[in-house]
């Protein structure tokens, strides 16, 4: 039987100053890597949150390096919360270290940034100005909040976009979803929308279903094999 990774404190250092917390596994011949950032601090969110953990691990489980870490503020990272701005520094930081500790064997270039809730909104702005980020996954971003995801919608970018949301979530209300699923089409971003029949915002009571769409995105990403799913889903 085949055992996953053990996996590795460390600390980070961004560009101004902070020491961030952060956790990682590193497979002997990863397939690529992830980098995961978590929902907002001020709610309690951190590296541990379940939905961010669950995208860690499954990620893990399809071979890749992975690396989830705590913004400034949340957890034992330095620092203090500053509304999204100051924390992209931080996703540089973990995208930094997981690309450049050593040598980054998955050659194929494979690099993919997951956010959930206020880490999507922080992590994919952040891979919207990095050519290096191959694929892009937001979990219920918060569509009903005062965020602009404006940035998602450049023409001229041809990354994949992986979005999955719960159907009874206020924060990342269906309508929104739809609406933003057709206005990247119109402009020939590729996306994929999955969304989960009765998953809150932060999928209570669908954790599987939650698992095994995350899994099947992994396999997806790095040319695996995946079989037909257990759990049905909504695609967009």
């Amino acid at each position: 039987m085949a055992y996953p990774p053990s996996e590795q404190s460390l600390r980070l250092q961004t560009t101004d100053g902070v020491s961030l917390e952060a956790m990682q596994v590193r497979p002997a011949e990863p397939c690529g890597t992830l980098v995961a950032c978590h929902p907002h601090p001020l709610m309690g969110g951190t590296m541990n949150s379940k939905v961010v953990h669950t995208l860690y691990l499954a990620f893990r489980d399809q071979g890749f390096r992975a690396l989830r870490f705590n913004f400034r503020g949340a957890g034992s990272s330095g620092g203090s919360h500053d509304g999204g701005r100051a924390e992209r520094l931080d996703v540089a930081a973990a995208w930094q270290h997981i690309h450049d500790e050593g040598h980054d064997p998955s050659g194929d270039g494979i690099r993919v940034l997951g956010g959930y809730s206020f880490g999507s909104f922080v992590g994919l702005g952040f891979a919207a100005d990095r050519a290096d980020c191959s694929h892009r996954i937001g979990i219920a971003p918060p569509l009903s909040f005062d965020y602009d995801y404006s940035f998602l919608l450049d023409a001229e970018d041809r990354r994949p976009l992986y979005l999955v949301a719960g159907d009874d979530d206020p924060h990342c209300p269906l309508d929104l979803v739809e609406k933003l699923v057709t206005q990247l089409r119109a402009r020939e971003v590729p996306v994929e929308a999955t969304v989960i029949a009765g998953g809150n915002h932060m999928f209570d009571r669908k954790g599987v279903v939650l698992r095994q769409e995350l899994s099947r995105i992994a396999a997806q990403i790095s040319g695996r094999p995946w079989g037909p799913p257990k759990h049905p889903v909504q695609r967009l």
